[in-house]
């Protein structure tokens, strides 16, 4: 039986007058409120180090990869806990304000899956709601707390659908929709499903089924042409479906075969045009979306393959693409035309954010490298944590929200003041 440690009893208000005047709080889902990686009008630090413009810090229990999320003044996220030969899959809640621990619950482990040595199950990112915390891991597992850290409901899909023996676990975060929390799955040996969970009690509300194939990107939901559509990667290609009906309405890319279409890069949009790619280091596509439902246009591929796990940043009409190998790609949105190709050092997994005119990007050595937007390269700063980060930051108010392996960094301009 698990039970919840409450380190805190905290009374939240979300309209203050401390925070009347801040920029908003709240980062709550993989790359932030848009899915997109980019908050302007803040007052982000362009320096810090282990001992500079750090608000404050907390050593977190285990380690993973997934990234902070926020909402309001808490911070959520999840580790992997290896303790006494016991397997502990943790959701955890801090004080967005000071880092003190609110509370912390380990809803019981579920079924183990073979992940790849630079991650662990602690892998998806959360997702929050006005009234809820959407977690899940990798071995496909996924909840539902309230803010407080009451565990609502769980679903197991292994246990559900079979154990399918993933090669590298199931990294793919929750999707908030209208009606319903998507959770597709994906794996080699199939059936897949695109899966829409009812968020009252975790039970499946609705099940598309999908052609075999692996996917670890995140799925967006795009509004365009006075519609919502959900975009979703894999299978060696990128299909949208009807965010009301959950009807199939167009794919682009022609993918078969079982062990097809395996993609962790999750696609953005900007400006009317989706930038994705359909395989693992494969070309870079750009299509601008078409109303009705119609298919997309396609307006260019990349000469050059972009990365297999840095999402893509698409920001003032330029796109940003870190390789794995720690190189910067800049392309003009309408035409990629690539305007820089830059090396900025050490292997890289966590996805650049954007915010006024500056682009940070990190790497596995715990580096932070911020550079001036725009079509020429300049380096404005190297930031170093002292330990690994493959998860992405969260932007809240005018601080960072960093996660190396096993700690939690606030990170802000008017740190010590």
């Amino acid at each position: 039986m698990t039970r919840i440690l409450f380190t805190a009893v905290v009374i939240v208000s979300f309209a203050t007058a401390a925070f009347a005047n801040e920029p908003s709080r709240d980062w709550p889902r993989w790359r932030g409120p848009k899915a997109d990686g980019i908050a302007d009008n803040r007052k982000l630090p362009t320096q810090w180090s282990p001992s500079e413009n750090i608000c404050w810090s907390v050593k977190l229990p285990g380690w993973g990869t997934s990234s902070p999320v926020v909402y309001g003044n808490r911070v959520f996220v999840t580790s992997e806990l290896n303790q006494n030969g016991k397997n502990s899959l943790l959701t955890l809640c801090f004080d967005r304000t000071d880092g003190r621990e609110l509370w912390q619950h380990d809803f019981g482990f579920g079924a183990n899956q073979r992940v790849h040595e630079k991650s662990n199950l602690a892998v998806n990112t959360p997702a929050v709601t006005a009234d809820a915390v959407y977690v899940a891991f990798g071995n496909a597992d996924i909840a539902r707390y309230s803010h407080d850290g009451k565990l609502l409901w769980v679903n197991r899909y292994i246990s559900r659908f079979g154990d399918p023996k993933m090669a590298w676990g199931y990294a793919l975060s929750p999707l908030v929709l209208e009606d319903s929390i998507l959770f597709p799955w994906d794996h080699h040996t199939g059936p897949c499903f695109l899966i829409g969970l009812n968020p009252q009690n975790g039970e499946i509300a609705w099940k598309n089924e999908r052609p075999i194939g692996t996917a670890h990107a995140t799925p967006l939901l795009v509004e365009h042409h006075g519609q919502k559509d959900i975009i979703v990667p894999g299978k060696h290609r990128l299909t949208a479906f009807d965010a009301k009906t959950h009807a199939e309405l167009w794919k682009y890319g022609e993918g078969e075969g079982p062990y097809n279409g395996e993609i962790i890069v999750s696609p953005v949009v900007g400006d009317g045009i989706v930038f994705t790619q359909l395989w693992r280091q494969s070309r870079i596509h750009a299509i601008r979306l078409s109303p009705d439902g119609k298919p997309p246009e396609p307006i260019w591929i990349s000469d050059k393959p972009g990365g297999v796990e840095p999402s893509l940043l698409y920001y003032r009409g330029l796109l940003y693409v870190l390789i794995d190998n720690g190189v910067l790609v800049c392309f003009d949105g309408q035409t990629g035309r690539e305007h820089y190709r830059q090396r900025l050092g050490g292997d890289c997994n966590s996805s650049p954010v954007a915010s006024d005119g500056r682009i940070y990007l990190s790497n596995n050595d715990g580096q932070t490298f911020v550079v001036k937007a725009g079509i020429q390269f300049e380096l404005l700063a190297t930031n170093d944590l002292g330990e690994r980060i493959t998860a992405s930051p969260a932007i809240s108010g005018n601080e960072f929200i960093y996660r190396t392996d096993s700690n939690l960094y606030c990170i802000g301009a008017s740190a010590g003041r």
